[in-house]
């Protein structure tokens, strides 16, 4: 999988993009393990710089191209902690990617037992 991380306005260290890679690949690696093709996007900026009466905000998003999906997933999230930033913006992917998942789409289609039907009073007799 290619990542790409950009930064605006933030100082680019190597603690902070191990950070960013941990959280997100994490994240994601389950749903895209055999998917090598797939383009991941992250962005960080400082959405409106620290005064003194005011505390900064911090955007984070996400852009993920898979190779076998015609559609791009998009997560854009905000907050005034950077680490609360980013654990939002990677709870709003992984609920997205569950719900796109094929895994949850196939659950209890083809097992027999689930779909076999509800016993009636002449069974337990």
């Amino acid at each position: 999988m290619q990542t790409d991380i950009f930064y605006r306005d933030i100082t680019k260290t190597e603690n902070l993009e191990a950070y960013l890679l941990e959280k997100v690949e994490g994240a994601i690696s389950e749903f895209f393990k055999y998917d090598s093709d797939a383009h991941l996007t992250v962005r960080v900026e400082t959405d409106r710089h620290r005064s003194q009466t005011r505390k900064p905000s911090y955007v984070c998003e996400v852009i993920l191209k898979p190779s076998h999906m015609r559609t791009v997933i998009k997560v854009h999230k905000s907050d005034e902690n950077f680490k609360k930033c980013v654990a939002k913006t990677v709870s709003a992917l992984k609920i997205i990617l569950s719900k796109r998942s094929s895994k949850k789409s196939k659950h209890r289609r083809n097992d027999p037992v689930l779909n076999r039907p509800a016993p009636t009073e002449e069974w337990a007799a």
